[in-house]
């Protein structure tokens, strides 16, 4: 799969409980056996369908490359996710970024790739 990086997004409290034991485990992954990312392109699109109701989240930018576990493309609604069907090591996470709504109610950011 062609992906360079891939994104997730958690509420900002729950950074710490997803990595504490060394492994990336959102609490949706009980539920659901995948963990749902998504491509830069699509951030802002999914953010703020998703997201309506939080005045703050946490971007996590994730390396595929250095996930085991299955990462699957999943269309839903129109929209294209990417599911990782697995935890992983938290030293794929290579960043995090804090998120906040603008005055108009939304997310607003935009991913650049660049070559």
């Amino acid at each position: 799969m062609d992906i360079d990086l891939i994104f997730t997004v958690l509420e900002t409290s729950d950074y710490k409980s997803v990595i504490s034991s060394g492994s990336f485990i959102p609490e949706s992954f009980e539920e659901t056996g995948h963990i749902r990312c998504f491509e830069g392109a699509q951030a802002e699109q999914i953010i703020n369908k998703n997201y309506k109701s939080h005045s703050s989240l946490l971007l996590v930018i994730i390396d595929p490359i250095r996930i085991q576990a299955p990462i699957k493309r999943n269309k839903e609604d129109g929209v294209e996710y990417i599911d990782v069907f697995g935890t992983f090591n938290t030293d794929a996470v290579i960043d995090k970024i804090t998120l906040q709504k603008s005055d108009k109610g939304t997310f607003a950011l935009k991913v650049k790739h660049y070559d």
